[in-house]
């Protein structure tokens, strides 16, 4: 799957380098640190091959609404990137500390402190994939 998802993956590493240099630099760090222990560990080594994100881990949320929430193993500085792709309508991220709803219709990208900002999405009708990018 993550080959699937290397282009993708790698666009959104591109935006961030401009969004946020330090959290790219230290996402490319953190990869480089991995890739030195998967010289001990040919699993890793063949999934890393795949990897074209400077994030270490990304999350599928199928199907279902989140709770509100804020993710409190994310650094306050950083940004989370949430991408919602499949056939839906009348989705909605709703960001309270902000006082903003925002619509997240299928191919939205939305980058933001998950650590400081509380946020939930609610359940639709259709399919609807969120990937979520964190470190």
């Amino acid at each position: 799957w993550a080959s699937k998802m290397s282009y993708p993956s790698a666009i959104l590493s591109a935006a961030l380098s401009i969004m946020h240099p330090p959290m790219y630099n230290a996402g490319l760090r953190g990869m480089e640190t991995l890739t030195a222990l998967a010289e001990n560990d040919e699993l890793m080594g063949d999934a890393l091959a795949d990897w074209s994100t400077v994030y270490t881990n990304i999350s599928l949320i199928a199907n279902q609404g989140t709770p509100f929430h804020c993710n409190p193993h994310s650094r306050s500085n950083w940004y989370d990137i949430l991408v919602s792709v499949g056939e839906y309508k009348n989705c909605y991220l709703d960001i309270p500390t902000l006082g903003v709803k925002l619509e997240y219709s299928p191919s939205t990208a939305i980058a933001f402190s998950g650590h400081l900002l509380r946020h939930g999405v609610n359940k639709v009708e259709g399919n609807r994939c969120c990937f979520a990018y964190y470190m």
